[in-house]
C-alpha cells in the first residue's frame, strides 16, 4: 500500500560514452523487498546524430529552421527517408552558437510516461549541466506529471538565463496518449526561453491547429525538403561522382519526386553501371516499390561476409562493436561497423565517437524481412545472444524484448520476475506493464510474483477490479510456484533457489496484504478490518512492503469502521514500524491519519504538531507529492477552516483530493471530497459544494461497506443516517457545533478544567482579562453552556477536551 523510501542523496545523471546510471527518488528496496542498483539510460539518445563529411548542405532549410526562434513548435513531418534528422544534425551545428540544443532520439519503450519524461529531464540536464531539477526525483515517487511533474520542471527551466531548443526526434512512435496530454500541457505553459523541435512521419496529436492559429508553429513537410535538381546534381555527380547527365538527373528527380533516401538509394544502384541512362529510363514505379528494388540492389551488391553482418545484425534497433561481437559470436564487428559508414551503407552514427550507430529504418525493415527469409532458424539464438549482452550491461528493458523475440519466454518471464520491483520503485508503471504484456496471459498467472507485479500496478492505478483478479491468481498459482521451487530444491540442495524465488510463505503472506490493500481501497470496511488484521500478524519476513503496510492498511480500516480509539493505536505502531523499516511514505501516511483524527477531534495544536512530524524526514524530493501525503493536507484543510482561514482550507482541500486520487481508497478520496465541498460551503460557493457533494455521493454508492463514511455523507446532506447502522462496538461520534471555535477560543477550553482564575488564564494566554471574558462569552455561547463546568462536561462530549473515549 504504502512503499519503501529510503534515505539517499540528491540523484544526479552521471555518463559516460554508452550508458548512463540514473538515481530517481525511486530507486532502492521494491516492493518485493529486493534493492536493485540504479536506472541504466543511454546516452546514444540524448546525443544528436553526426554529421558526414560528404553532405549536401540545406541552407535554405537551415535558416528557415532559425528563423522560427520565438515559436514554440517546429513540426518536421515527413514520410521516412526525406532527411529530417540529417536536416536537423545541420541545423544544430549552426544552432549552438546561439542557444542549448537538448536531443532525444525516441523509440518504442518511451511510450511509458515516466521513462519519457526521464530521458526529456536528461536531455535537458546534458544540454544544460546547471540545471539541477528535481523533476527526475518526483517522476520516481509516481507524481502526476501534469500537477507535479511538469509544473516544476517548466519553473526551474524559465528560471534560466539562456535559450535551449529542445528536439524529438522520431516522435512518431510515442502512441500513448497520456504523453501527447502531458506534451500539450507542457507546450502551452512552457517559458519563452524554450523551443520544442519534432520530427516525425505523422501529424502528433497535439493542438497544432491553435499553435497554427496564434503564429506558434513552424512546420516544414515533405514539400519542403524536396530535392530540387541542383542539389540532386551536387549529390549524384559531386558526391557520388556518377557523371550523369543533366537529363538523366532531372528524370530521376522525377522519378523519386526529389526523395531524398531514393536518390541515394538510385546512387548506389548506380555505381559502376555502364548503362546508367538505360536504367534510369527503366526506373519507375511508386516510392514503396522504388525502395523495396533499390534495397534489394544493394543488399545483393555486398560482398558474402558484408552481406552476412548486415542480416544477422538486424535484429538489433542499436548496434555497436561489443554487442555485434557478441550476436555474432565473432570478433571485428567494431572495424566492419566503420567500414560501413565509411561506405555509406545506410549506418547512422549516434554519438561523436562512432562507438553505436542504427541502420536507416527503411534498410533495416528490409534487412529483417531477408533475414526471415534467408535464416529463420537462426533468429532465435540471436535474440538469446543479444539479451546475454543486454543483460549484462544492465539493460533491462532490451535485454526482456530480445529474450522475448527470441522465444525464450520462461527467461523472460524470469528476468520480468527480477526486475519488475526496480521498476515499479522508479515510477515506471508503464514499463513493467509493457513488459508484462509481452508474455502470455497464462505465463503470468503461473508466476505469483508476476500477479503481484500486476496487482500491485492496478492498485497504484486505481484499478481495483483488476487488482483483485490479479490477487485471486497470484493465490492459485501458488501451489505450482512452491511445487517447482520444490523441485529446484532437490535438483541443487546447495542453492536457494533461481534469481527472484522467495519462500511461498512469504509471498502468501504479501498476498494478503495486496488483499487488505484491494479491499479497503474498495470501500469494503469490515471485511478489510478482518483481512487487515490478519496481514498485519501474518510472517512477512523482510520485505519492505510488509508488516509497516500492513499496519498502515490496518488502521485506515479501523478507522472508517469507527474504532477510531484503536485505530489510534494501530496507527502509532504503523509509525514505529515505518521507522524501523525506513518506509517514509507509510509514515506520512499515518501521521496524516493521527493529526486527521485529532483535527476531527479539535484538538488541533496536537494535529498541526502531527502534520509538521509527518513532513520531517528525508523526503525533500517527494515531499508532498505522493497519495500518502492526502491524510496530512486534509487535516491541515480541517484546521485552516476551524481557525476561519477559509480561502486557504480550500486550497488544502483541493489539494487533497488531487493526492488522493493518485493512489487513494475510494472513502479516503470520498472523504477529501466531502471536507473540500463543506470548506467551499463556507466560502461561499453552494454550487461547487453542491457538485463536489454529488461527486462523493456517487464514488460511496460504489463501496460495498463504507462504514463511517455513511454518517458522513448524511451529515453533508443534512439527513439522519438512521440508528443502527453503527457496528457494534464502535465509537459514538460527537454532535457537531453549530458554530466552529476559534483557535484562542479552543486554547481557553483547554485550560477550564484547570484550577485557574480568569487572571491566571489570561497570564497563560498572554493577554488581558478582559479579553478572556470575551473569549469565554465567546465559548459558552457556541457550546449552548453559561458556566464554567457546564463548558467543560460538553466539550467533553463533544470530543473537544480528552474524556478518555476514543482517544
Amino acid at each position: 500500500m504504502i512503499g519503501k523510501r529510503p534515505l539517499r542523496p540528491r540523484p544526479s545523471i552521471q555518463r559516460t560514452d554508452d550508458v548512463a546510471p540514473i538515481s530517481p527518488a525511486g530507486a532502492g528496496p521494491s516492493p518485493d523487498g529486493t534493492v536493485h542498483e540504479p536506472a541504466v539510460l543511454l546516452t546514444t539518445k540524448l546525443t544528436a546524430p553526426a554529421l558526414r563529411q560528404q553532405l549536401i548542405t540545406r541552407a535554405a532549410l537551415v535558416q528557415a529552421l532559425s528563423a522560427g526562434d520565438g515559436r514554440k513548435l517546429t513540426l518536421l513531418d515527413t514520410p521516412a527517408g526525406w532527411g529530417k534528422t540529417t536536416l536537423l544534425a545541420q541545423w544544430i551545428a549552426w544552432e549552438r552558437e546561439r542557444n542549448d540544443v537538448a536531443w532525444l532520439s525516441l523509440d518504442l519503450a518511451d511510450n511509458d510516461p515516466a521513462r519519457f519524461w526521464t530521458y526529456v529531464v536528461a536531455a535537458l540536464q546534458k544540454a544544460c549541466p546547471g540545471l539541477d531539477t528535481r523533476a527526475v526525483e518526483l517522476i520516481g515517487v509516481h507524481a502526476d506529471p501534469r500537477q507535479v511533474v511538469l509544473p516544476t520542471l517548466l519553473n526551474e527551466l524559465a528560471s534560466l538565463d539562456e535559450g535551449i531548443v529542445l528536439v524529438l526526434d522520431d516522435y512518431h512512435v510515442v502512441t500513448n496518449r497520456a504523453i501527447h496530454e502531458e506534451m500539450a500541457f507542457f507546450i502551452e505553459r512552457m517559458p519563452p526561453n524554450l523551443r520544442f523541435v519534432i520530427a516525425t512521419r505523422s501529424d502528433p496529436p497535439l493542438p497544432l491547429a491553435r499553435l497554427r492559429a496564434a503564429g506558434q508553429l513552424l512546420e516544414i513537410r515533405a514539400d519542403d525538403l524536396r530535392f530540387a535538381e541542383g542539389e540532386a546534381s551536387r549529390m549524384l555527380n559531386d558526391i557520388s561522382g556518377l557523371g550523369l547527365a543533366a537529363q538523366d538527373i532531372e528524370l530521376l528527380c522525377q522519378r523519386t519526386e526529389g526523395w531524398a533516401a531514393g536518390l541515394y538509394l538510385a546512387a548506389l544502384s548506380l555505381e559502376g553501371r555502364p548503362d546508367a541512362a538505360s536504367f534510369i529510363r527503366a526506373f519507375a514505379g511508386d516510392n514503396r516499390h522504388i525502395v523495396d528494388y533499390l534495397m534489394a540492389e544493394v543488399l545483393d551488391g555486398q560482398p558474402p561476409a558484408i552481406r552476412l553482418f548486415l542480416l544477422r545484425t538486424a535484429v538489433l534497433e542499436r548496434l555497436s562493436g561489443p554487442l555485434c561481437d557478441a550476436v555474432l559470436d565473432a570478433s571485428g564487428s567494431a572495424a566492419t561497423l566503420e567500414q560501413l559508414e565509411r561506405d555509406n551503407l545506410f549506418l547512422i552514427p549516434l554519438d561523436s565517437s562512432r562507438h553505436w550507430y542504427r541502420y536507416h529504418h527503411l534498410f533495416g525493415d528490409l534487412l529483417r524481412n531477408e533475414l526471415r527469409r534467408a535464416e529463420s532458424a537462426l533468429i532465435p539464438r540471436l535474440h538469446q545472444r543479444a539479451a546475454a549482452w543486454f543483460r549484462a550491461e544492465g539493460l533491462t528493458d532490451e535485454a526482456v524484448r530480445h529474450l522475448i523475440a527470441g522465444g525464450d519466454v520462461a527467461g523472460g518471464a524470469e528476468l520480468i520476475t527480477d526486475r519488475w520491483g526496480a521498476e515499479f520503485n522508479r515510477g515506471w508503471l508503464s514499463t513493467v506493464s509493457a513488459w508484462l504484456d509481452l508474455l502470455p496471459e497464462q505465463t503470468v498467472a503461473r508466476h505469483p510474483r508476476l500477479c503481484l507485479a500486476r496487482a500491485w500496478i492496478a492498485l497504484d492505478m486505481r484499478r481495483l477490479p483488476d487488482a483483485a483478479r490479479w490477487i485471486e491468481a497470484a493465490q492459485a498459482g501458488l501451489a505450482d510456484y512452491l511445487a517447482r521451487q520444490d523441485r529446484r530444491a532437490a535438483a541443487v540442495p546447495d542453492l536457494a533457489g533461481p534469481s527472484g524465488m522467495l519462500p511461498a510463505e512469504t509471498i502468501a503472506a504479501e498476498i494478503t496484504v495486496l488483499r487488505a490493500v484491494q479491499v479497503f481501497k474498495t470501500g469494503d470496511v469490515a471485511r478489510a478490518v478482518d483481512i487487515a488484521e490478519q496481514a498485519a500478524h501474518s510472517d512477512l519476513g523482510d520485505v519492505p512492503l510488509g508488516r509497516s503496510a500492513a499496519y498502515c492498511v490496518y488502521g485506515a480500516a479501523l478507522y472508517w469502521s469507527g474504532r477510531t480509539r484503536k485505530a489510534r493505536a494501530v496507527f502509532s505502531r504503523a509509525v514505529q514500524l515505518c521507522d524501523v523499516a525506513g518506509n517514509l511514505l507509510g509514515r506520512t501516511y499515518s501521521l496524516g491519519y493521527l493529526a486527521l483524527i485529532a483535527a476531527e477531534r479539535g484538538q488541533l495544536a496536537e494535529a498541526g504538531q502531527l502534520i509538521r512530524q509527518a513532513a520531517e524526514g528525508d523526503r525533500d524530493a517527494s515531499a508532498g507529492e505522493h497519495f500518502a501525503d492526502m491524510m496530512p493536507a486534509l487535516a491541515r484543510a480541517k484546521i485552516l477552516d476551524r481557525r476561519g482561514a477559509t480561502a486557504q482550507a480550500a486550497g488544502a482541500a483541493n489539494r487533497a483530493v488531487a493526492l488522493s486520487v493518485r493512489g487513494g481508497g475510494n472513502l479516503e478520496v470520498a472523504n477529501a471530497l466531502l471536507a473540500h465541498s463543506a470548506i467551499l460551503r463556507h466560502l461561499g460557493g453552494p454550487e461547487a459544494a453542491r457538485s463536489t457533494l454529488a461527486e462523493a455521493s456517487a464514488l460511496l454508492q460504489d463501496c460495498p461497506d463504507p462504514g463511517l463514511a455513511r454518517e458522513l455523507l448524511a451529515a453533508a446532506e443534512g439527513k439522519s443516517p438512521g440508528s443502527g447502522s453503527r457496528p457494534a462496538g464502535t465509537d459514538v461520534p460527537a454532535p457537531a457545533l453549530p458554530e466552529e471555535l476559534t483557535s484562542k477560543e479552543l486554547e481557553l477550553l483547554r485550560l477550564l478544567p484547570m484550577p485557574l482564575s480568569r487572571r491566571e488564564i489570561g497570564a497563560r494566554l498572554f493577554v488581558s482579562l478582559n479579553t478572556v471574558k470575551t473569549h469565554q462569552r465567546g465559548l459558552y455561547r457556541k457550546l449552548g453552556v453559561t458556566e464554567r463546568a457546564e463548558a467543560v462536561r460538553r466539550a467533553r462530549d463533544l470530543g473537544l477536551l480528552s474524556s478518555g473515549r476514543g482517544s
